[in-house]
């Protein structure tokens, strides 16, 4: 017989355990099925020989007072983990300098004044109109609206949030960070823009040409909001929601693919290993859009309003990574425990380890690593075909992990001579252990100043079927993905 719940939850990444606890919070029986022996999906972790690594995403945002994860764990009655905040966010390592990109105002206006003298005073302009904006975004999609709307009563509720600040929006929905950079003419200071490319690369997937204004804006003013080293890596949050999950009467099932989700009477039954079946009232699936078209029956397949081809045809990048433990002296001379790096040799790469982000463990962390070393993660954007048509995959993987260590030599000289245990991972690696169809994560890429409008929402076109996670609005990050987890769950409860 199978294991009958109200709501089926197919991946176990934080919108996935953002959704359950808030479905279980409510009173609602929840079962979670994640396909790996993981939680935190993309933001989760593994241990090899003494370290913790995580498996991509690093940096905590939203814990600070108000903050997504502060609300969230305030209405869950848990306490918070132990972090580390951070100021400076991260040294960006260009050619010639190393901005420290401090998340204080005042410190970060300074940091302006030293590194772009000529132009202080209009980039500190343009970021006062970042601050002013993203908090604009913000407070409406604090209010977790379907965005995009799909059905009438998604209009109607949209409704009461128009007000002056979001009419004053608009002009933000129409333009390029590119554009908005012409109005202060700034769009010709190259070095800005290379330091603003890097920052909407690591968190919008895109450069400032490509990318929407009001989505760069809310980006670039979430950094100075509150960054934060949680101690064991974003997948202490990840098992503090599960933990919350179970010892609230619900299942969360690892090692549990669903293999399909079909109609059955007026629910749905999810099929997983060994025959086995679970029943539910609704689902939501967290494992992604790449993967809808896999998961779903053909009958439900023909229902979503999701087109296989289209999908498909949607530009999303994959992720080289590196995983390495090192020894703690190499990096003796910094605080910092976040560090941009951009190649010397090919500054406006955007990609393809041009530029790429190195997170080290805190070193008061004793969960990360052994004593005298540092675990450490290396991430840069990749085209994923390329993993896929490789004649010579290991050469190819073997040439990018030695460019990455090049260019992090070449800042902090020893850096190779005091690496430890060192894996390399491919979107092939992602395929593999995470079940990322091709490798993609992060979403789809910004491809212009109108590219929001074919974002997702967490409607599938399918009745009792939501979906959540970097594929749908709000997009990639633990704050993104958390909040369309929440997003589904409250349209869910209606």
């Amino acid at each position: 017989m199978p294991m009958k719940y109200d709501v089926c939850i197919v991946g176990a990444g934080f919108g996935g355990l953002a959704a359950a606890a808030e479905l279980t919070r409510k009173g609602m029986s929840v079962a979670v099925l994640e396909a790996s022996n993981e939680l935190g999906g993309s933001a989760g972790k593994y241990e090899r020989q003494g370290y913790r690594f995580q498996s991509g995403a690093t940096v905590g945002m939203g814990f600070e007072p108000g903050g997504v994860f502060d609300r969230l764990y305030t209405s869950l009655g848990l306490d918070k983990p132990s972090m580390t905040l951070l100021n400076p966010i991260m040294d960006i390592h260009m050619p010639d300098r190393t901005i420290h990109y401090y998340s204080k105002k005042a410190q970060w206006y300074n940091e302006i004044e030293h590194h772009f003298p000529e132009d202080a005073s209009r980039i500190q302009a343009f970021y006062d109109e970042v601050f002013r904006v993203g908090e604009m975004v913000d407070a409406m999609v604090e209010k977790l609206p379907v965005f995009p709307p799909k059905t009438l009563s998604d209009w109607i509720r949209l409704t009461p949030m128009i007000s002056r600040n979001s009419i004053q929006l608009l002009p933000y929905m129409n333009q390029t960070v590119y554009d908005r950079l012409k109005k202060y003419n700034l769009h010709q200071n190259r070095l800005f823009q290379i330091f603003l490319n890097g920052e909407l690369m690591d968190s919008v997937q895109t450069s400032v040409e490509r990318c929407p204004a009001f989505l760069g804006f809310t980006a670039l003013q979430t950094f100075h909001k509150g960054a934060f080293a949680v101690h064991g890596g974003l997948a202490s949050v990840a098992e503090q929601l599960s933990k919350y999950i179970k010892e609230s009467g619900n299942e969360v099932f690892l090692r549990h693919p669903v293999h399909v989700v079909e109609k059955k009477g007026a629910g749905y039954h999810l099929h997983s290993k060994r025959s086995k079946v679970f029943e539910s009232d609704y689902v939501i699936l967290n494992n992604s859009v790449h993967n809808l078209h896999d998961t779903l029956s053909e009958e439900l397949r023909n229902q979503s309003y999701i087109k296989p081809e289209k999908e498909k045809s949607r530009e999303a990048w994959g992720a080289f990574i590196i995983h390495a433990g090192v020894h703690e002296e190499v990096f003796n001379n910094t605080d910092v425990l976040y560090h941009q790096f951009i190649d010397p040799n090919h500054p406006d790469d955007l990609h393809d380890g041009g530029q790429f982000l190195l997170s080290l463990s805190d070193p008061s962390d004793d969960q990360m690593a052994p004593a005298g070393m540092r675990s450490l993660t290396i991430s840069t954007h990749t085209n994923v075909s390329q993993w896929w048509e490789s004649e010579d995959y290991e050469a190819a993987k073997k040439r990018m992990n030695q460019r990455l260590i090049d260019t992090v030599n070449h800042y902090f000289p020893g850096f190779e001579d005091r690496l430890d245990l060192v894996l390399p991972g491919s979107p092939v690696t992602f395929q593999k252990w995470l079940r990322r169809d091709q490798g993609k994560v992060g979403g789809y890429a910004p491809t212009g100043k109108y590219s929001w409008i074919r974002s997702y929402s967490i409607r599938t076109g399918i009745k009792g079927i939501y979906q959540c996670g970097d594929t749908v609005f709000p997009g990639a990050g633990t704050l993104g993905v958390t909040l369309s987890g929440l997003m589904a769950a409250k349209e869910l409860t209606r």
